[in-house]
């Protein structure tokens, strides 16, 4: 089942995969910012830990690898469809059931394997190496390292194989059974009398590094294998496109929008409608709505159970909603292939408006009911309409930056370095500036209120600049996969 050959020859896809759609750098130079990251982390120890107790930075940690996992994991969201709508036209040795004489189910395996082999070696192990560098200049143990090297690397396994084994299921059976299954496990961890600190600190990875037990090791590598193998019965053997009846909508669809938007109507409608129809709707707004409650939680875990008041209010929320709106328009722009688009009389900024207009509408039907929410469990619906200015300007800005500097291949050039430094000179002061002013607010309400009004004239006024460039930048750019 584990073979070598493919498993190498993937690798190898993976890496001509990615040079192709950056540069061969791409692998060393992300790795070694990861080092530099976790090594500038790991001499800000001394001082971290008179601020924050080291269980609890532990505890975020394996938390925070964890759902790191359940994301790439989601991959297998895509199950049958992952061969038509990952990259086109390009064909990947995932597909070559099709045409060879070799099982889907040992294809998918391997394929799973070499995913999380591959995050394991170009994040996890980098994370590990700063780490043992800064060991040179500040007190971390040998020991300490090597458990939390293995713990680490234990919690993003058990992330990715529950993410994978889940969404199999869902494809095999649909979403009821997790849901009844979720359902059960909450009303038996609620009835039993279990709390969130003690759910939290009973995570089997964080255990096993207080612990060093080996026999909790193997028991949650069992459990992994447990949850791959059902992944592997679970997927179905021979792929099939979905079959599904559809009442005709366009025109209904495209008198709906011309009348909203005029001039982009019937390309809107074609989007809205292959977004609904092709089941994407569902991963695109639940991409951009898992970051948004992992920050909650993150911050309600710090401030109700470490009891550390960081002084986080709606209007940081709400500035960062603009910041995780990028995942969203990288989805809107790789919902389709536009390759076909070379043979209409479409241009490439009439198609990125397009995906704007889409991307905008989707941002405040899942940011708006989230704010709402926010300010509710925070009791700060008084501020709820300045939340809602900042979300909108910060949106429509950091919206306005991605599409200029990416068009339709956010995906791909937000990891190029160049233009990756270009995104963080518009996008990061922005947020630095209106992260402050929502810590300011409580100190003088009045000034920054002015202050957040100017500063959102200005991200209005830049996001018509850069939206009247796209002609400049993209009318001469062919449609492509990436």
């Amino acid at each position: 089942m584990l073979d070598a050959k493919i498993l190498k020859l993937m690798f190898k896809e993976e890496f001509r995969l990615q040079a192709s759609f950056f540069n061969r750098s791409y692998f060393l130079t992300s790795s070694l910012v990861l080092i530099l990251f976790t090594f500038i982390l790991g001499l800000s120890l001394p001082m971290l830990r008179r601020a924050v107790e080291i269980d609890d930075m532990l505890l975020v940690g394996h938390w925070v690898m964890l759902f790191y996992g359940l994301g790439v994991g989601g991959f297998a969201l895509f199950g049958e469809r992952i061969l038509e709508r990952r990259f086109g036209s390009i064909s990947l040795l995932l597909g070559s059931g099709y045409t060879l004489p070799i099982r889907h189910r040992r294809l998918f395996f391997l394929f799973s394997v070499k995913d999380a082999l591959y995050y394991i070696l170009f994040t996890i192990l980098p994370m590990i190496i700063g780490l043992v560098l800064a060991s040179g200049f500040v007190s971390i143990s040998p020991s300490s390292l090597l458990f939390i090297c293995i713990s680490l690397t234990l919690s993003f396994l058990l992330g990715i194989s529950t993410s994978v084994m889940l969404f199999t299921i869902s494809l095999r059976w649909g979403t009821l059974p997790i849901l009844i299954l979720s359902a059960a496990a909450g009303i038996y961890l609620v009835a039993a009398g279990f709390t969130i600190s003690s759910i939290s600190t009973a995570l089997p990875s964080l255990v096993f590094y207080h612990t060093h037990t080996l026999s909790l090791m193997l028991a949650i590598l069992a459990v992994v294998l447990l949850f791959a193998a059902l992944s592997f019965l679970l997927i179905k053997e021979v792929p099939e496109p979905h079959e599904r009846t559809s009442e005709e909508t366009y025109r209904y669809a495209n008198h709906l929008t011309t009348g909203l938007v005029a001039g982009y109507g019937p390309a809107l409608a074609k989007d809205m409608i292959d977004l609904m129809r092709s089941g994407m709707i569902f991963p695109v707004v639940f991409t951009f709505m898992m970051p948004l409650v992992f920050l909650y939680a993150v911050t309600w875990f710090i401030e109700s159970v470490m009891l550390i008041d960081l002084g986080f209010s709606l209007l940081f929320y709400a500035g960062m909603v603009g910041f995780f709106c990028t995942l969203l328009y990288s989805w809107l722009s790789n919902i389709d292939i536009s390759e076909c688009y070379n043979s209409l009389p479409l241009s490439m900024p009439y198609v990125i408006r397009t995906k704007l207009i889409l991307f905008f509408t989707l941002m405040v039907i899942v940011a708006v009911p989230y704010l709402i929410t926010v300010g509710y469990l925070k009791q700060e619906l008084d501020i709820l309409w300045l939340g809602l200015i900042i979300m909108l300007t910060v949106s429509t800005y950091v919206g306005s930056v991605v599409a200029y500097l990416t068009g339709l291949f956010t995906n791909s050039y937000l990891l190029d370095a160049r233009i990756l430094l270009q995104f963080a000179l518009a996008v990061v002061p922005v947020l630095v500036i209106q992260t402050l002013l929502s810590f300011y607010y409580p100190i003088n309400s009045s000034t920054a209120v002015l202050y957040i009004a100017v500063l959102g004239i200005l991200l209005l006024a830049a996001s018509v600049i850069l939206l009247d460039r796209l002609d400049k930048r993209w009318m001469s750019t062919m449609f492509r996969i990436a």
